[in-house]
């Protein structure tokens, strides 16, 4: 988002946030607002679930494209993808190349946080099997993807530089979920002990061996989703 499109939406009517000058990049930045003392970083611990999805063997799929071809894809595949997350009405954290990461409990929270990440997670799946069969009529290739979630404390807030701030979370909680995401399979769902036993309604579930996790001291017990 630039300064101008900024005004155009109608944020421009007064004096511009700090902050939102932050978000945006230093050089669209009007100089009157990159000269205006920034809010000090901050934010709280809170518990949140997390959630992330990453396409297997998506390096070796994209070899056989063109960047406009994988960037079509790319665009396709997270369309469906966030839609899932906020239709369970989750925050969309960031984009990091074919994977993305989500949760809930930040900045929003509410009684049923765990449940709904598990529902978009489920949901997830589902789209990406639809989105398959379109693109195996259309000639082009399908995908599939793996999913970690996680639940516990994190720190959520804004964090960056004094000229480019962000808001998400981090923490163990996080850097679990990722790590349970990196090695789910193709098309599995997987989930901590924390996560599970968080979950009001929970769907079809198998225990798996506690699995010994890059970074973390004693192996994981995690569950998967049958589906």
């Amino acid at each position: 988002m630039t300064a101008t499109r900024a005004f155009d939406i109608g944020i421009g009517d007064g004096p511009v946030d700090p902050l939102m000058m932050a978000l945006l990049e230093p050089a669209s930045a009007p100089s009157a607002y990159r000269r205006t003392p920034r809010r000090p970083f901050g934010g709280d611990r809170r518990p949140v679930a997390v959630l992330f999805s990453d396409i297997r063997d998506f390096t070796a799929i994209s070899e056989r494209m063109s960047p406009f071809q994988i960037a079509r894809l790319l665009s396709d595949y997270f369309t469906e993808m966030v839609d899932c997350v906020l239709r369970n009405g989750g925050t969309l954290d960031k984009f990091m190349g074919d994977a993305l990461m989500a949760q809930w409990g930040a900045p929003a929270s509410g009684p049923d946080d765990v449940d709904r990440a598990m529902r978009a997670a489920m949901e997830m799946l589902d789209a990406l099997d639809r989105l398959n069969a379109a693109w195996s009529a259309e000639d082009r290739p399908n995908v599939q993807a793996g999913i970690g979630l996680n639940f516990g404390e994190v720190f959520a807030g804004n964090i960056g530089s004094e000229r480019r701030l962000e808001y998400t979370v981090i923490g163990d909680t996080v850097n679990t979920a990722s790590r349970l995401c990196s090695v789910a399979g193709a098309g599995e769902i997987l989930l901590t002990e924390q996560f599970q036993q968080a979950l009001g309604t929970s769907p079809a579930l198998a225990p798996m061996p506690a699995l010994a996790l890059k970074g973390k001291a004693q192996p994981v017990p995690v569950y998967r989703v049958v589906r």
